[in-house]
């Protein structure tokens, strides 16, 4: 009885090795069996066989789609994309871009300055623009006479002004 068992054994360990050897499930494996190949030809013979059936699989696996025609993209314009500001919205004396950090400045006169009610600046500008302080910092101004550049960067803009360090972060106001 142990004979008849252990005969039972070796044919279906034969039987199950021999069909995985065949016919390997896993498309993984098989090409790792490719890549281990010395030979040049059947290396490539081994790739295309298995991409060629692979790519058979797939295609009856597939169900046809229906091809889908692209409209043509609506033409933007530059001035739909960009968020700078058009020349009526900033004191406009000179204007130019920064070739180090490629933002936009802008240079006007500040004539007058006025400390709203919770300590915050506004900055009129010589044709009437106002521009109010974002920064919140304590700041002292004896007099407003003097000129300034705004400049833009990723948060909005920045007023710098020669007397001070650091440049203010302003928002527009009028």
């Amino acid at each position: 009885m142990t004979r008849s068992i252990l005969a039972i054994l070796i044919v279906l360990t034969a039987v199950f090795t021999s069909s995985g050897t065949a016919q390997s499930l896993d498309p993984v494996d098989e090409l790792k069996a490719c890549a281990k190949m010395t030979a040049r030809d059947a290396r490539n013979a081994c790739f295309d066989s298995r991409g060629e059936r692979l790519l058979r699989e797939e295609s009856a696996d597939e169900e046809p789609t229906h091809e889908i025609v692209a409209q043509p993209a609506a033409e933007v314009t530059p001035a739909a994309i960009s968020a700078q500001p058009t020349p009526d919205d900033v004191p406009m004396s000179a204007v130019g871009r920064d070739q180090e950090s490629n933002s936009v400045y802008y240079s006007g006169r500040i004539n007058s300055c006025k400390k709203g009610h919770y300590g915050d600046w506004y900055f009129i500008f010589d044709d009437g623009q106002v521009w109010k302080e974002v920064s919140r910092r304590k700041l002292q101004f004896e007099d407003c006479d003097f000129d300034a550049t705004i400049t833009t960067d990723v948060f909005g803009y920045k007023l710098s002004i020669d007397a001070l360090e650091k440049p203010i972060r302003i928002r527009r106001q009028k």
